[in-house]
């Protein structure tokens, strides 16, 4: 499974309509930190591929609607989605606190 990418706050509100569990990553291209934790994040889109749950990815500067909607105010951060509402959200390139929140929101 890859990332998908988002390029619009419409494109993320129909993502999270679908019901499905989505794991987002809020990142920008000058972010060092986002540049480290991203393959990692892309590890577990692969890990889980065989889940119905969606991973995605947009860049805070590209797509602001959204990062000022989740209230994004360092980065990476990442949010977890489980059936359409926001059920978890972490800020920072932690590999092992990004791991337990996929592996819950997977489980």
């Amino acid at each position: 499974m890859s990332v998908t990418s988002i390029t619009s706050k419409a494109q993320f509100d129909e993502l999270v309509k679908s019901g499905k569990p989505v794991a987002l990553q809020a990142h920008a291209s000058w972010c060092g930190p986002c540049r480290v934790i991203s393959p990692v994040f892309e590890d577990h889109a692969k890990t889980h591929a065989d889940k119905d749950m969606t991973f995605a990815k947009f860049d805070t500067d590209e797509v602001a609607d959204l990062a000022q909607e989740l209230g994004v105010r360092s980065i990476p951060a990442f949010f977890f989605f489980r059936g359409g509402e926001k059920s978890d959200s972490l800020v920072g390139a932690n590999p092992g606190a990004l791991k337990t929140a996929v592996d819950k929101l997977a489980a």
